[in-house]
């Protein structure tokens, strides 16, 4: 709530200084007039104006001489009004530009909270809104920042792990530290599985880079999705089978035309599998299903396996992110797969969410019905 300003004892001076000031001038300009008039009445010329006038007073009727002389009296009332306000609207102008400078030094926590006229009520709404789109800006910057400095020290600490390990297998040989041929390939193969894992996470954070980049597009074309499930159901049915787990299609209707970047969104279904094969413990059925209605195209990757805990649920697709049971290496994983295909999906204008509990996990995606065609089409 904006609040009135509060004039000090001399402001409040100069405005009383000027309305009454204004009227008492008007008050010694009639009597100049009234005593111009009776001067000129004196001169019997009918070509005088004065004497005109006040000969036609004269013949005027009380009332009538009241009524004239009460409309000269209100309209110099009103005249010295609209000076004392026009003399407190520059007041008002004087506290927003104490205000304006108060900000200008830095001190943006506290917008302008002041009560003026219409017009400058509107000048002072826009600058509260600057105020408030800067600190927004500052603080998006500072969670940038953050983000940044995060991201550097959960690379720095993902990268050196193996690099730890490929140097130190690596020196082992080079100091011929090693008792025959087998040894020195034990060695190599364990370095070279390092490699492969600090090529994955930078192959990871490439991908992630490149969709959050504000330029990054999309090589949009029609597909059936139905048909998109059911290249990933063959696609993973080997690894299913490894992992005793059948893959299940289900699309409604059979035919799903939409529009979407396919390789982005192969990448997204990829993603959201192998997160289901590495984490869903237990699990014996992978689910894709797809679903369409008229404002959207639903999909979702379910499985059956252990549930994810509640407390990792909002935490799911932020960088780097992986439930505590997961941080094994057995699983591997970058913690990015889940934030590039989230980043994805947006790209798409759809959102993800995710359901867990004992009965299934499942990953939902949402397409808006701008992206999808009617099977008729």
């Amino acid at each position: 709530m904006n609040n009135r300003i509060k004039l000090n004892d001399h402001e409040k001076g100069v405005l009383l200084f000027e309305g009454i000031g204004t009227f008492l001038l008007f008050q010694l300009i009639n009597v100049i007039l009234v005593m111009a008039s009776n001067l000129f009445f004196r001169n019997n010329s009918p070509k005088n104006f004065f004497a005109l006038l006040q000969m036609d007073m004269t013949n005027m009727s009380f009332f009538k001489v009241f009524l004239l002389f009460a409309l000269v009296i209100i309209l110099e009332i009103f005249i010295s009004l609209h000076v004392v306000m026009k003399t407190y609207r520059q007041f008002q102008v004087e506290y927003v530009e104490k205000e304006l400078k108060r900000i200008a030094s830095g001190d943006l926590h506290e917008k302008i909270n002041l009560q003026v006229n219409h017009r400058l009520q509107g000048v002072v709404d826009s600058i509260n809104s600057l105020i408030d789109n800067t600190n927004e800006h500052i603080a998006e910057q500072r969670r940038s920042e953050q983000s940044k400095d995060e991201l550097i020290t959960n690379v720095s600490h993902d990268i050196r792990t193996p690099l730890t390990s490929i140097i130190g297998y690596l020196g082992l040989i080079e100091s011929r530290n090693y008792e025959d041929l087998d040894q020195i390939l034990k060695y190599t193969h364990i370095a070279y599985k390092k490699s492969l894992e600090m090529q994955t996470l930078v192959n990871d954070l490439f991908e992630y880079a490149n969709v959050e980049h504000a330029n990054s597009t999309l090589s949009m074309s029609k597909f059936d999705m139905a048909q998109m499930l059911d290249q990933l159901s063959a696609d993973f049915e080997l690894e299913a089978n490894k992992r005793g787990m059948e893959i299940v299609v289900n699309a409604d209707p059979d035919k799903i035309i939409m529009s979407g970047d396919t390789d982005k969104l192969g990448r997204v279904f990829n993603n959201l599998i192998m997160n289901a094969f590495k984490y869903g413990k237990g699990a014996t059925h992978l689910w894709l299903n797809a679903k369409q209605t008229p404002e959207e195209v639903v999909v979702s990757v379910a499985n059956n396996g252990k549930p994810i805990p509640k407390e990792s649920l909002d935490s799911l697709f932020d960088r780097f992110y992986r439930v505590e049971d997961s941080r094994s290496k057995a699983t591997g994983g970058t913690g990015l797969g889940l934030a590039i295909a989230q980043s994805m999906v947006k790209m798409h204008g759809g959102h993800i969410d995710v359901q867990s509990d004992e009965d299934r996990t499942a990953f939902v995606i949402h397409f808006p019905a701008k992206n999808q065609k009617n099977s008729e089409d």
